[in-house]
């Protein structure tokens, strides 16, 4: 049983060299993971082909419709009744009646320039959905390349300790071999040293399946991957809830469409009313042997007459949806400062704390920890004694790096919030 142990512990041990040797083998800092994000990820290159599609829309609208042309009163034989005409290709022709017609729709009321407008913006908002997919894309990665940061030193932490505590256990083993310890004290060092063995695997494991979400937004660059960014006490960022919240106002792409779909509606609305005047239709016709002429050439115009539809019901509904979108826009702006308030309100909080917190201390819980393991090698410490300051120092240094993390979560939340990176 005993060496089952032994030769567990020394495979978590391997298990964590080898996978820290395969993990160093991509080492890139944050922003390396950005710019790989933005030339290769597949739903960025997808929404690029849509605002093409957009731009090839408002070319669409600059056409002018196409004319029409008929040809009719064909005639394919005379019948006694038919009189003679001048022949038109060698000698046939002489009883051949025809008539052409060339008709071209002219569109009144600037109709056609309202549409290309609405189009600019439906262009505008094609623009404006990439870069709100961007910001949620950037946003999501980054808090990724957050979590597996944590993980990166949460393996850092634990591996430490199970050197440490593998050390002891091959130094207890011997000397509970010469019967200078007791067999209950080497147990208890050789199960906290599989304890934090298992721990540091479930942290690799959890590592490896962050690495995959990190690499699903790189495109076909997505490889496993180690941030070589530190988590050190982050820069705090000046309490300016006001000026977060205008460049918010300026920044927002979610807010900018919003925005935009009240200058379609207005756009709509124009085209709408613009639908009460009926187009005109101007034709000209020939027609050979249909009339008192022989060879008859005509003008000719047409329009509706707006006596019972006058797009009453689509006006109206355009007018409604203007309305609507006033609405929305406020109360968007009412939730972006909100939100601005809250998270302003949780950095603050944690920012104090942060502070509170003597920026050597993280040092200082080092420096006692090899003096904590010196002194317990050296039998000035009890068993019970080191064990329950590893337990506090393993407590204290999580909770530091669970509040950095936490403030620099924050700080990417409120650049999302702004749509906009701020130093």
């Amino acid at each position: 049983m005993r060496k089952l142990q032994i030769t567990l512990l020394l495979l978590l041990g391997l298990n964590s060299k080898l996978f820290s040797q395969e993990a160093g083998e991509n080492r890139l800092q944050k922003s390396e993971i950005e710019q790989i994000f933005l030339a290769h990820n597949l739903n960025l290159m997808a929404q690029r082909f849509h605002m093409q599609q957009a731009e090839a829309a408002v070319l669409q609208q600059k056409l002018w419709p196409n004319p029409t042309i008929s040809i009719s009163e064909v005639n394919l034989w005379k019948n006694s009744s038919s009189e003679s005409l001048p022949v038109l290709i060698g000698n046939y022709g002489k009883y051949q009646q025809v008539s052409v017609e060339l008709e071209q729709t002219i569109e009144m009321a600037g109709k056609r320039k309202k549409r290309v407008h609405l189009q600019l913006l439906e262009k505008e908002n094609a623009q404006l959905q990439f870069q709100e997919l961007l910001r949620n894309l950037k946003y999501d990665l980054r808090s990724q390349c957050l979590e597996l940061q944590i993980l990166q030193e949460k393996e850092k932490l634990y591996d430490n300790q199970v050197n440490i505590f593998q050390t002891l256990a091959q130094s207890y083993q011997n000397q509970w071999r010469e019967g200078n310890v007791s067999e209950m004290d080497y147990l208890r060092i050789q199960s906290e040293s599989i304890a934090f063995g298992n721990k540091l695997n479930e942290i690799q494991q959890e590592k490896i399946e962050k690495m995959n979400a990190v690499a699903r937004y790189l495109g076909n660059e997505g490889a496993a991957l180690t941030i070589s960014d530190t988590i050190d006490m982050p820069h705090f960022l000046q309490g300016r809830k006001q000026e977060w919240k205008m460049m918010a106002l300026d920044n927002r792409s979610d807010y900018k469409i919003v925005r935009n779909e009240l200058k379609k509606s207005d756009a709509q609305l124009k085209i709408e009313k613009a639908e009460r005047i009926p187009d005109l239709k101007v034709s000209i016709n020939y027609d050979r042997g249909g009339n008192i002429m022989r060879d008859f050439v005509g003008l000719g115009v047409a329009m509706d007459l707006p006596l019972f539809n006058r797009n009453q019901g689509n006006i109206k509904i355009a007018k409604l949806e203007l309305e609507k979108n006033k609405v929305e826009i406020e109360q968007f702006r009412i939730d972006i400062e909100r939100e601005i308030d809250f998270l302003s309100a949780r950095l603050t909080n944690l920012e104090v704390s942060l502070k509170t917190m003597n920026t050597g201390f993280d040092h200082n819980l080092d420096v006692a920890l090899e003096r904590y393991v010196r002194n317990f090698q050296e039998r000035r410490l009890t068993i019970v004694e080191f064990i329950d300051f590893i337990n506090n120092y393993m407590e204290n240094k999580e909770s530091i790096l669970e509040r950095r993390v936490k403030y620099l979560q924050y700080r990417e939340e409120l650049m999302y919030l702004i749509g906009k990176d701020i130093v």
